[in-house]
């Protein structure tokens, strides 16, 4: 979570808690999205070794985001040190982790590979923002709520048509990924906003 200073009288354990949507955390997956998705477009004749890579780098890294952000936060209100969205949100972390791994082992095993891991991942990520959006409040649980289905449809897309090829499924990331970036940086600044209006 963001670390914010306590406002209204209102201790800042209590204010971030009240928002529960990690603000660095999201900036920093959004911004790693944004960049992997503008990588892959500006290459759209990529490899398939190329494309395995680049997502197994940005499942990688935004894994690796989730999971050390995961635990950044203090205690909660009633003073337990990791709560049980921590756990989650870290497991989805290391979930994502390992689908980047297997994208960079199997970066040039096939289409078919490919786009099943990143179909993958999207669900994940999906998964991830629609937690999130359980414990957030307001607009913003709306948000991620409806960030969080959409990534779940394309990952839904990727798997159930696995045999596209190679262009379509590198158009299809790029988009998806600057997409979803863009959004979770929006979703951060909007969420950190309404915590500064209060």
């Amino acid at each position: 979570m963001s670390s914010v200073s306590g406002h209204a009288g209102q201790p800042a354990a209590r204010v971030a808690h009240e928002v529960a949507v990690p603000f660095w955390r999201l900036i920093g997956v959004g911004a790693v999205t944004v960049l992997f998705g503008l990588a892959v477009l500006a290459w759209p004749h990529a490899t398939l070794r190329l494309l395995g890579i680049l997502a197994g780098v940005w499942l990688l890294a935004i894994g690796l985001l989730r999971v050390g952000g995961a635990f950044r936060a203090g205690p909660d209100e009633a003073g337990h040190h990791v709560s049980v969205r921590q756990v989650i949100d870290a497991a989805f972390g290391l979930l994502l982790a390992v689908v980047g791994i297997a994208c960079l082992v199997s970066a040039s095993a096939g289409v078919v590979t490919v786009s099943v891991l990143i179909g993958l991942a999207w669900m994940l990520s999906g998964f991830a923002a629609m937690l999130l959006g359980t414990f957030a409040a307001g607009p913003t649980r709306s948000w991620l709520l409806g960030m969080g289905t959409a990534a779940v449809v394309v990952g839904l897309v990727f798997l159930f048509w696995p045999g596209v090829s190679l262009q379509v499924l590198v158009l299809l990331t790029g988009i998806a990924a600057v997409a979803f970036g863009i959004a979770e940086i929006a979703i951060a600044i909007s969420a950190r906003r309404a915590l500064t209006a209060r």
